[in-house]
């Protein structure tokens, strides 16, 4: 006879069968990128991030039910109304930020929320229906879809309708897109599960200027957070041995997406051309026509979003000094009159600017201009690598990948020539390493499909690299960044 088990013996399996279940990519991924959101809104305060003033502006006009900002000036200003306290508290803190910046002190020396003695009890003011209001030029965060702003505009309505302060109605703004950030990246985990490049998504996901973009409000989060669900879903789709119609249907809503954020993503809707007839049926004809329907519907998507912008696209150079000398139509003109002088524009603006946005990509925290420090992003750039080099090689898909994402720096250099630069300006200026997060996850697989290098590694060892490396930078990357405030 053999003694039945204990109770003890039965609990302690229990238990790790729960662990079991729990220590799985997905849930570690969007546990550890919860935590690290949270972290940053609640460190982060408002009006820190890169023109998070003027997205601040628009997410209250769609909290309104204003989806789209009022023509002021047609063809250079578009804004609308918005509550004066909300405004004296988002200038208050944003103007420390700046003059934090421009202060020449070391970071530790800094004290940017000394700058805003009066932050705090302008957050305790209360917004109401009569509240007075200021009209406000928001051009630039005119371009993006109102849906890019409604997670926060949800949580700002919801503040206002629980008769919270400002600080109260931000902070529900800055939670809310957070949290909208890490669900859609927590499907993202979970579509990507078994794709040999989960890692690398885990690791674009975990860099500190995109934990920190989704601690605060601004259209980048969801860019972003779309994006990196349709690259997620694409990869998952190539590792499909059977149909997976969910996979594609929500790949290409989260492709409609990230062009309604920004219409210069179309570009990657090409990734989908890789998926293989597996994942569709494995009929010849239904594959092809996902491969080419689901660009195309992205395309209408795009086009449909530029035309709504297009006069907003011409505002836009009222924000830069000396604005009349731009001229995007003229621009373009010349473009096409000279389609060389392109490929020296991108190569003089590369030259220029391509250090400075490995950083800005990586670690530029907020319109304060805080660093990563340096051995940090090494250390990034060398697990992003490693990351890269871990599924098999492709050439044919890693040509499309890389060709692809390519493609979408082009277009984000060519867009900001256009709308921020003079006339026959020899570079594009205004272009900044954030626009590069969304692809950063098809140029570097694309380029580990195409290298004749493969890193191996077990998966204890890997779940361990590229979870325990990502999680100590953005602790040192969270830490840096509060010298400054205290």
């Amino acid at each position: 006879m053999t003694a039945a088990p204990s109770s003890e013996s039965t609990a302690r399996r229990s238990f790790r069968s729960v662990v079991r279940r729990l220590a799985t990519y997905p849930v570690v991924a969007s546990v550890l990128l919860a935590a690290s959101v949270g972290a940053y809104v609640a460190a982060v305060p408002a009006g820190f991030g890169l023109d998070e003033a003027h997205h601040i502006d628009r997410a209250w006009q769609v909290s309104r039910g204003v989806l789209e900002p009022e023509t002021l000036t047609p063809h250079l200003q578009y804004g609308g109304q918005v509550p004066t306290a909300l405004v004296d508290y988002v200038e208050e803190l944003g103007g420390a930020s700046n003059a934090g910046r421009e202060s020449g002190r070391p970071l530790w020396e800094r004290d940017d929320l000394a700058l805003a003695p009066d932050a705090a009890e302008l957050g305790r003011a209360r917004l109401s229906a009569g509240s007075p209001t200021t009209t406000l030029d928001f051009t630039n965060a005119g371009a993006a879809s109102f849906v890019a702003y409604a997670a926060p505009a949800l949580g700002m309505r919801l503040a206002t309708a629980a008769d919270l302060d400002v600080h109260g109605v931000l902070s529900a703004a800055k939670i809310a897109n957070g949290a909208l950030f890490v669900a859609m990246l927590a499907c993202a985990f979970v579509v990507a599960r078994r794709s040999p490049y989960r890692w690398l998504l885990l690791v674009v996901a975990l860099l500190p200027e995109t934990v920190f973009q989704a601690s605060i409000v601004t259209a980048d989060t969801f860019t972003n957070a779309s994006a990196l669900l349709f690259v997620a879903g694409v990869l998952a789709l190539r590792g499909a041995q059977r149909p997976a119609w969910l996979t594609v249907a929500a790949t290409t809503a989260a492709g409609l997406g990230m062009v309604a954020a920004k219409p210069t993503s179309l570009l990657l809707a090409g990734l989908l051309l890789t998926v293989p007839f597996a994942a569709t049926g494995g009929r010849r004809l239904v594959g092809w026509g996902v491969r080419l329907g689901g660009p195309a519907l992205i395309a209408l998507g795009a086009a449909f979003f530029t035309a709504r912008t297009s006069g907003i696209a011409d505002g836009i150079r009222g924000q830069v000094v000396g604005w009349p000398s731009i001229d995007r139509h003229l621009q373009l003109d010349g473009l096409l009159e000279q389609p060389f002088r392109v490929v020296g524009v991108l190569a003089r603006t590369v030259v220029t600017f391509g250090s400075s946005w490995v950083e800005g990509a990586i670690g530029l925290l907020g319109s304060n201009s805080v660093f990563l420090p340096e051995p940090f992003v090494t250390a990034v750039l060398v697990l992003l690598v490693l990351a890269a080099l871990r599924g098999p090689r492709a050439r044919g898909a890693g040509a499309v990948f890389v060709l692809s994402a390519l493609a979408g720096v082009a277009a984000v250099i060519v867009a900001l020539y256009l709308t921020f630069n003079p006339v026959g300006a020899p570079i594009a200026s205004g272009v900044q390493g954030r626009y590069w997060i969304p692809l950063l996850v098809p140029l570097l697989a694309g380029a580990g499909m195409l290298l004749p290098v493969r890193v191996r590694m077990s998966d204890r060892v890997a779940a361990v690299t590229f979870t325990a490396v990502p999680a100590l930078v953005l602790v040192v990357a969270l830490v840096v960044w509060r010298l400054t405030l205290s």
